[in-house]
């Protein structure tokens, strides 16, 4: 789809390549219907899990590690040619656009294609893997994302899936509408992709058995310098030099719980990103709309912003994220709101809000408060650091107004993963600890053994510094990208441990 969301019925009717996609599908657990995206981590696990999204109301899904690009579409012979020709050659670099009948852009799925879906936040493909996990399909492989395969600098044959109609209604070569139930299957492997829950839980694998899925669009391109769902940003009291953020991770978890606007070092710290979530999966990475409801998450915690009877303004854990807590919209203004409720549209919508231009009051949906700020902390104020705690008012300051700023990916997915690092080695420790008699535990404890070494594996690659013959230029670039993940992993991490 075109850039800026496009206009015209086929803009929202019919799949393209660099749409940005969830893959859905349903199950019966327990004689529950359950409705589930496919998820993967990427950095410290490579395997795809299943993220509910039936409960979306009470528990949100975790979307940012469930979004694939669909980075390109081949006919199934041009990939083959592809392919042969690459091997026989010793190419490393490949440009698919000349092997796609359709030219480069944005083209239209078609159905009997082969696609590759990259994993939005760590880069890497969708892939049937050698293993398998799997205790009672034999033949089964698992599913999960692979880097570049082999040593060319394209992905191989595990990465790539045909595409077909599970309705009879469609036919091969149509072009695939948004809404289709969906087959996809491996190229190497000539199994489906398939929803297993033979072993006890629900995971993924490539079976012989199908699974019906549904590719539903999250975003088609945005407008430069305009905000939408699921970007991760920092949120600036007005221009000021203060932004919205939690303690650092040597204070109590209490403390942690707390909202401030904070100045200083914080405001390109890991601590003062926020992911927004429009409460909705289909298009949920449209642009944002004015009194458009969302939820804010703190990336390196997992928690969400919500209004709490107890303690007011503060982050809570997923599980109590319900949306009459933890639902906020922008406003234009404080003065004459625009009540009527927001209708969810397909496609990406026209563009509202703008980086560093739009100012935002931030609003509680359910209760109609204001997100203001309560006295500076003079303690705070005798070390040197300006910051006063965010509370929800019924009228607040007329200087309430914040101004976004996006921060870059690499910052984004340094964020992340040291939100999942940070929980996998919490659970190793409180593991070690119960096994060590230093702590009790109701259940009986399995230490993350695999999870440890292939996390352990890919902070190494992570923070591995530039080749030497690098061009100088080349090299220093690299060099301050390093500088600047390290400094923001150093930030959150070393304090905890």
């Amino acid at each position: 789809m075109a850039e800026g969301g496009g206009e015209g019925e086929d803009d929202v009717q019919f799949l393209r390549t660099d749409d940005e996609v969830v893959l859905q599908c349903s199950a019966v657990v327990f004689n529950e219907q359950l409705k589930l995206c496919l998820a993967t981590e990427g950095f410290g696990n490579r395997l795809c899990f299943l993220e509910p999204t039936s409960n979306a109301q009470k528990v949100p899904p975790d979307l940012a590690i469930c979004c694939f690009v669909l980075e390109q579409s081949l006919s199934v012979r041009a990939l083959q040619e592809m392919l042969a020709n690459t091997v026989e050659a010793g190419v490393e670099g490949v440009d698919l656009d000349k092997w796609s009948s359709q030219g480069g852009g944005h083209r239209t799925l078609l159905y009997g294609h082969a696609i590759l879906l990259r994993h939005s936040h760590s880069g890497m493909y969708l892939s049937c893997l050698t293993t398998s996990r799997s205790l009672t399909d034999k033949l089964a492989f698992d599913v999960g994302l692979q880097e570049d395969a082999s040593a060319a600098t394209y992905p191989g044959e595990a990465c790539w899936w045909t595409i077909h109609p599970a309705s009879k209604q469609r036919s091969e070569g149509e072009k695939v509408r948004v809404g289709d139930d969906l087959i996809l299957v491996s190229v190497s492997s000539e199994r489906y992709l398939h929803l297993s829950t033979a072993s006890g839980e629900l995971q993924a694998d490539a079976s012989f058995m199908q699974t019906l899925w549904n590719m539903n669009p999250i975003s088609s391109g945005c407008e430069e310098g305009c905000v939408t769902g699921g970007h991760v940003m920092r949120l600036f009291h007005g221009h000021m030099d203060e932004c919205l953020t939690i303690s650092t991770t040597d204070q109590n978890e209490e403390q942690r719980r707390v909202v401030n606007y904070e100045g200083g070092a914080v405001c390109s710290q890991a601590r003062s990103l926020w992911r927004l979530e429009p409460l909705r999966i289909s298009w949920s990475g449209s642009h944002m709309k004015w009194g458009q409801p969302f939820r804010v998450r703190h990336v390196t915690t997992g928690r969400y912003l919500a209004l709490t009877e107890e303690k007011g303004l503060v982050v809570v854990d997923a599980e109590k994220a319900h949306t009459k807590a933890t639902s906020f919209c922008f406003r234009v203004s404080k003065e004459k709101l625009d009540v009527a409720p927001k209708r969810d549209v397909e496609g990406m919508g026209a563009p509202e809000i703008k980086y560093g231009e739009s100012m935002c009051f931030v609003q509680h949906v359910d209760s109609g408060l204001w997100m203001t700020y309560a006295a500076a902390d003079t303690k705070a104020m005798r070390l040197g650091v300006l910051k006063r705690r965010a509370i929800l008012h019924q009228e607040g300051h007329m200087d309430d107004a914040l101004s976004l700023t996006r921060c870059q990916h690499e910052q984004s997915q340094a964020a992340r993963m040291i939100y999942n690092t940070s929980g996998l080695y919490n659970q190793f420790i409180k593991g070690l600890d119960t096994l060590l008699g230093k702590a009790k535990s109701s259940t009986p404890v399995t230490l993350p053994i695999e999870g440890m070494i292939l996390s352990l594996q890919d902070l190494i690659n992570y923070f591995q510094h530039p080749e030497e013959d690098l061009q100088h230029e080349e090299k220093q670039t690299k060099l301050r990208s390093l500088k600047n993940r390290q400094n923001l992993f150093q930030e959150e991490v070393s304090k905890s441990y």
